[in-house]
């Protein structure tokens, strides 16, 4: 009988360690990190498992030792009140999400957990806070290596000039304000002075990543910082080709391939 006994609770805590899983602990930046989480949420109801949410433990780029800086990222990705929490949990952390997600792009598209996502992360925001509706936002994303990050080589200038020359002639009609998202210096911008632009350079991540998602437009880069904010979007995306896969509904840009 004893034996029976823990023939069944083995039973049972395999059933459940393999039917439960949470996203893994990582150590990159914000982007990578919350593309890891979505695409672990999308991976558990794509193949029927129940998923529980791993807090931020650590993350990268957090150059000047900013208070309560997972704190504001919690806050911004709003998961903590809407998904049952790992607290001292036996599950299994998900790998290679981020592959599935690319090999199954479409299907991740449209789940209900990423409408979910979406929600919750629109719950405690209000657009007006960050753009005025008198105006047609487009956001693009420009990545520059820095002194902390030079791992990519990203498009040039003359590469994104492009784009934004093309859409300012596709939106001529609309009443457009570019907003260029980037870090540096102001002066190493100047190739993109223009009519209507702003240079939102070096501005807090959290704000940064919520005017991406809000935008009427947003143009990503090889960035998983812009890509993730894609996927928030209920705007047109356009998407520069890098080594993760767009949406079906997503339009790909006419320029290189970026690769690490």
């Amino acid at each position: 009988m004893k034996r029976l006994l823990i023939l069944f609770l083995l039973h049972t805590f395999s059933t459940h360690s393999e039917s439960v899983i949470t996203n893994k602990i990582e150590q990159d930046g914000f982007g990578s990190q919350f593309q890891n989480i979505i695409s672990t949420v999308m991976y558990a109801e794509l193949n029927n498992k129940e998923y529980v949410y791993t807090p931020f433990q650590t993350m990268a780029h957090n150059y000047i030792n900013t208070s309560g800086f997972l704190e504001k990222k919690e806050t911004l990705i709003n998961f903590m009140n809407h998904f049952k929490i790992n607290k001292g949990l036996t599950v299994k952390p998900q790998i290679r999400c981020k592959i599935f997600c690319d090999n199954n792009i479409a299907a991740c598209s449209k789940t209900n957990a990423l409408k979910k996502i979406k929600m919750i992360f629109r719950e405690n925001k209000k657009i007006d806070d960050f753009f005025d509706n008198e105006h047609f936002h487009i956001a693009i994303h420009i990545r520059r290596a820095n002194s902390h990050d030079n791992r990519f080589n990203n498009a040039s200038d003359e590469v994104h000039l492009k784009i934004i020359n093309e859409l300012r002639k596709k939106y001529s009609s609309d009443n457009v304000i570019f907003h260029i998202y980037s870090q540096g210096k102001r002066e190493t911008f100047e190739l993109f002075n223009g009519p209507n632009t702003i240079f939102h350079l070096d501005e807090p991540l959290e704000k940064t990543f919520t005017e991406m998602v809000f935008a009427d437009v947003l143009v990503t880069c090889a960035s998983s910082l812009s890509y993730i904010a894609g996927f928030l979007s209920e705007g047109t995306v356009y998407y520069m080709p890098f080594w993760h896969k767009p949406f079906p509904q997503w339009i790909i840009l006419d320029c290189p391939k970026q690769t690490a």
